[in-house]
């Protein structure tokens, strides 16, 4: 069965808001709360997980996505294993190498060889066993229900190593040809592995626009590709683009001068390059109709959750965005 999860960037809307989005959500049938992490340009998270885990019964809360650069992986670990201890076990971690919240520092993503040791050292701990650090061992006592660690990935090696030591993928894209072969990479690590691709969470992430109004839907969202292209283009200097998915590559060197202060934005000026087939083709906008197909092939294509990105649509939007998903979408899938 696929579920939904709606994310927020926080401080983007006023605190109560966010928490009135989230009890409609949940009313209506979605059952995960995501928070961006990008702790200069917006609101540190932890709060967010504690006021939406508070607010809530149902919704699993975490980070999308949480970094092991500017946070210890040990404090990465503890944080969200504490929201579960506090909230029935409502806790998820989204980990990546490092985007937005590292380069804003002036950092530079985890190498994925280091990235490979961090998130074995925070799955570990996640799962309450005992972890080797510096030659010394460490567990978290008093941790009593496991928080699955999910790794957000766009390029083969950090798929494959998705599949080979994580309980999932996240994709932030929402094209069923890159999800397939997203799935097929990291699907292929995981049995080399030994490991039940059954058992492994599959996020399609991505920004929802409903209307029939398709020029300015795609207006909306044309600030995601940019953010996507950022990827795209460190993974083009280790692969041929023919060796990546055409749905993946296509457009993304065109965008340039991408302003990290303004990442997501859709009025930055390094979203003039995107197109409208960029726009559709990573996103989920259109009619409900339109809409509840491309997610089908989604799903067909292996998806198990698919995560809107809410903060593109108008703050008075938001409750009806989220009713059309459960009066007319989450229903078909159930």
């Amino acid at each position: 069965m696929l579920s939904f999860g709606v994310m927020f960037r926080p401080g983007q809307f006023p605190l109560p808001h966010v928490i009135a989005c989230l009890k409609v959500a949940e009313d209506v049938g979605f059952e995960h709360a995501w928070f961006g992490d990008s702790h200069l340009i917006w609101h540190e998270t932890g709060p967010y997980f504690t006021a939406a885990a508070m607010a809530t019964t149902r919704l699993r809360v975490g980070p999308l996505v949480a970094n092991p650069v500017t946070r210890d992986p040990t404090v990465v670990a503890s944080a969200l294993a504490t929201v579960g201890e506090l909230f029935d076990g409502r806790a998820v971690i989204g980990l990546g190498r490092g985007d937005s919240a590292v380069r804003t520092m002036h950092r530079k993503p985890m190498s994925v060889a280091e990235f490979r040791q961090a998130l074995r050292l925070i799955r570990t701990l996640c799962r309450g066993e005992e972890a080797d650090v510096r030659g010394g061992k460490i567990r978290f006592g008093w941790l009593r229900r496991r928080v699955p660690v999910l790794v957000a990935a766009y390029g083969p090696r950090v798929l494959a190593l998705a599949g080979e030591g994580a309980d999932g993928l996240i994709l932030q894209l929402a094209s069923p040809d890159v999800v397939a072969w997203a799935v097929g990479n990291a699907r292929a690590a995981a049995e080399k592995a030994g490991r039940k691709w059954s058992e492994m969470e599959v996020v399609a992430a991505a920004p929802s626009y409903i209307s029939a109004d398709r020029e300015h839907a795609l207006s909306r969202v044309r600030g995601f590709p940019a953010t996507v292209s950022n990827h795209v283009k460190d993974l083009l200097r280790h692969h041929a683009p023919a060796e990546l998915p055409a749905d993946l590559v296509e457009g993304m060197q065109a965008v340039s001068g991408y302003d990290y202060l303004k990442h997501g934005h859709v009025d930055a000026p390094h979203v003039r390059a995107v197109t409208d087939d960029m726009a559709d083709r990573l996103t989920l906008v259109g009619t409900a109709e339109q809409v509840r197909a491309k997610i089908e092939r989604l799903a067909a294509a292996g998806a198990t959750q698919v995560c809107l990105y809410i903060g593109v649509v108008e703050r008075e939007q938001h409750f009806s965005l989220l009713e059309t998903y459960g009066r007319e979408i989450i229903p078909a899938f159930r």
